[in-house]
């Protein structure tokens, strides 16, 4: 089989469903003490990067970035394994829902995550892709509320007051996003977050009436991207719901309770699969054995064609390096 001599071949060929010398590899992950300004953020990215050289990279910064513009704060931690906790949050009422305004794609943390789709594009070689994170609007608005049980208490009693807000938020990453290509990023990775799935108090019919119109908008704006991707987050998600989404390719925690393995998912995923390896689980076990046996089962399922290897979600601060070194020779060995 033909070497690929670019990485951005090798991706591309997969997202087509062409043979490829080797699935494409790449895992992210949260370094919390280094997420909270731009040039941090680039630099453990393309640090991490260069050390795996993996295939693409996923720009993974703080979640709360998407929520910040409204006045959501963490604190700051001081370790890599950290993970923030929240401040304060500004929903509290219906009227503060509905008081929402749009922000400019470029203000306060959207600005700060340009400069570092700068200066990671920059650093990085030519041939890698690069893709932002971006979570669904209904999931920024919850993360600007109490809790996702106070935003379903709200969506029983009030639901217009969370569509105002929710309308809100894709207005503001309708304006991110192509500021985000332009800054150099080859496209989103889209997410879902605690919402696709059965775990909420609604159904695959429910979140495609309330929460879709609002992601397709989105996605809209990342139209032409050569590599947008749709993550579907999650145990028990709605992969199969949401497999018509606009996308090239869909990410989802195959290895998990009540979700649809990769062989299954095939007929469904219009693009290509990204996942297979647990991030529970085999990421964070004693010893090799369990992700190595999920890499095997992952090329048992896909023949190693339409897959890009990679974790069910972004992986732990504490997963052993060496873990992803044993993955990428294991891969490399049946190149």
């Amino acid at each position: 089989m033909t070497e690929f001599a670019s990485r951005r071949d090798r991706v591309f060929a997969t997202l087509a469903g062409d043979p490829v010398d080797r699935p494409p590899m790449a895992f992210w992950g949260h370094v919390y003490d280094r997420e909270g300004n731009a040039g941090d953020l680039a630099a453990a990215t393309l640090e991490r990067r260069a050390r795996y050289d993996w295939d693409f990279v996923k720009l993974n910064p703080r979640a709360s970035y998407h929520g910040e513009p409204w006045g959501l704060s963490f604190s700051t931690p001081r370790h890599a394994t950290d993970k923030p906790t929240r401040q304060s949050y500004p929903l509290r009422t219906s009227r503060d829902f509905r008081s929402m305004k749009p922000v400019p794609g470029d203000a306060g943390a959207l600005g700060e995550q340009l400069e570092a789709i700068r200066l990671v594009r920059a650093g990085l070689p030519p041939d890698v892709l690069l893709i932002e994170t971006v979570f669904s609007p209904l999931s920024v608005v919850a993360d600007l509320a109490e809790s996702t049980g106070a935003i379903e208490r709200i969506m029983a009693t009030d639901p217009d007051a969370v569509r105002a807000a929710v309308e809100t938020v894709t207005r503001t990453f309708e304006d991110f996003v192509p500021r985000a290509l332009a800054a150099g990023a080859d496209g989103i990775y889209f997410a879902t977050v605690e919402w696709a799935t059965a775990d909420r108090a609604w159904s695959p019919i429910g979140y495609r009436a309330f929460a879709t119109p609002y992601d397709l908008r989105v996605l809209a704006r990342a139209q032409g991207a050569a590599f947008n991707l749709l993550h579907v987050c999650r145990p028990r998600n709605f992969l199969a719901a949401l497999a018509d989404y606009p996308v090239a390719a869909v990410s989802w925690d195959s290895t998990a309770d009540g979700n649809l393995d990769l062989r299954t998912a095939r007929p469904l995923v219009r693009g290509a699969m990204i996942g297979g390896i647990g991030h529970d689980d085999a990421l964070v076990a004693a010893d090799d054995a369990l992700a190595l046996t999920q890499l095997e089962r992952g090329f048992a399922e896909t023949g190693g064609r339409g897959w890009i290897i990679a974790p069910g979600c972004s992986i732990h601060p504490a997963t052993p390096p060496e873990r992803l070194d044993a993955l990428r020779e294991a891969v490399l060995a049946r190149a």
